[in-house]
């Protein structure tokens, strides 16, 4: 087995979402609750979201690269084709998801280096709204061949770094390329804390039905991780 030296070994995605999840909650004052999706996973009590009626819900499909384009500053992700299919094609009660409710997560930390100098993981990641996604065709070759591996690859720039608080980035899915606007993490955070109850995946949830949210989640690969933004309760008089 070959060793990378120290510094360079990559990250994986589980090791960036769990620390994403913490410093987003960090930022939004400890309000967040996290939850993992996987297609076995039982349902339980504090998995139950019929009982959050007045919060905000939202998926984020988190990835890693650990490869920067020579000559370029864009660091290069691999998006399996029916992950994205996947999620385009969610419905819910019959409607199709609202944007800002699934995000795919681009952090620009990529390595044990990487992250001992920029350890602010939610301020160095870039959002892909799923939504937005919608002139993504199929993965090709050059030659216009379908690829292999049944993947995109998608071009994240700025791609080093820190990337500029309040700046926008740019996610490049091949192979025909089509560009799609990227947000700052930093800001989705913001945007959370000022959140109307009303926005994000419950929106279009019947009832907060929870038969409606656990097809919902059937449908996410097993990197899916959800954000549940709790509301205090309005005291009685």
């Amino acid at each position: 087995m070959t060793t990378l030296p120290w510094g360079l070994e990559r990250l994986s995605e589980k090791t960036l979402e769990l620390n994403f999840a913490s410093q987003l909650n960090h930022r939004c004052g400890g309000s967040l609750l996290w939850f993992g999706l996987t297609q076995k996973q039982e349902a339980e009590c504090g998995f139950d979201i019929a009982t959050k009626s007045g919060s905000s819900l939202f998926i984020v499909q988190m990835k890693a690269s650990s490869h920067i384009l020579k000559g370029s500053e864009a660091r290069n992700f691999k998006v399996p084709d029916d992950q994205l299919q996947q999620l385009r094609a969610i419905k819910v009660g019959g409607l199709p998801l609202p944007k800002r409710s699934v995000f795919y997560a681009f952090p620009v930390i990529g390595t044990v280096g990487e992250l001992n100098a920029n350890p602010d993981i939610v301020g160095n990641t870039w959002l892909c709204d799923v939504a937005d996604c919608g002139a993504v065709g199929a993965p090709t070759k050059a030659n216009g061949a379908p690829r292999k591996d049944g993947c995109h690859y998608v071009h994240v720039s700025p791609g080093k770094p820190p990337i500029p608080v309040g700046g926008s980035g740019v996610t490049e899915w091949h192979s025909e390329p089509v560009k799609v606007a990227a947000r700052h993490a930093s800001s989705f955070a913001a945007e959370l804390n000022g959140r109307d109850a009303g926005s994000g995946l419950l929106s279009v949830m019947n009832h907060n039905n929870f038969s409606d949210f656990w097809r919902l989640c059937e449908s996410f690969h097993r990197k899916a991780f959800g954000i549940v933004q709790l509301k205090a309760a309005a005291t009685q008089p």
